[in-house]
């Protein structure tokens, strides 16, 4: 490894899941990495860190899918409401996704519906640029939609409502996708 790629890997987060911030249908297991739910309604979980500057991406891998419900996958004050589905409110900031298509969602307003769903396996990333103050979302290392939601800042938690026929098993320390980090550089 280079210096450069060393800083980088000491610059990204490692982050679980935080059961101290969740909804109690929210079940953990695999070390607070992996979550579902035992309730029909939609439920939200944080992550245990917070983002109030820098670069930070995640994905989030659907381990159970059955084609109905519309988990959102983003980012929350750690105030939001944890009984409806992430977006609902004014403290969350996500894109809520079916088999089909994604919608961007903030305090209820719908945007910039995009074709394209998610099945089992696939895999959702998230990308908080608090430099350009910007949230940007990805399905399967494809962007998806245009830039999802920009003048973001203050300090955020990676955040995800999902139901009983959903599970998502989360990956944090991962660099930013090179296809991001080449148009910045170009920026």
């Amino acid at each position: 490894m280079t210096t450069v790629d060393i800083k980088k890997l000491l610059a990204v987060a490692w982050f679980a899941f935080d059961p101290g911030s969740a909804h109690s249908d929210i079940i953990f297991s695999n070390d607070n990495l992996t979550v579902t739910c035992s309730s029909y309604d939609d439920r939200v979980v944080l992550g245990k860190t917070g983002f109030s500057k820098g670069v930070h991406y995640w994905e989030l891998t659907v381990d159970r899918y059955d084609n109905h419900p519309d988990p959102a996958f983003g980012v929350a004050r750690i105030d939001v409401m944890k009984d409806v589905m992430l977006g609902k409110d004014d403290k969350a900031w996500a894109m809520y996704v079916d088999n089909n298509r994604s919608w961007f969602m903030h305090n209820n307003s719908h945007t910039n519906r995009t074709e394209g769903g998610i099945t089992k396996g696939a895999t959702i990333g998230i990308l908080l640029d608090l430099n350009r103050k910007t949230l940007t979302f990805f399905i399967n290392d494809e962007q998806q939609g245009p830039i999802a939601f920009e003048n973001v800042e203050g300090l955020f938690f990676p955040a995800v409502s999902l139901n009983r026929n959903v599970q998502v098993t989360l990956h944090t320390g991962l660099p930013v996708p090179d296809c991001y980090s080449s148009r910045a550089s170009i920026a």
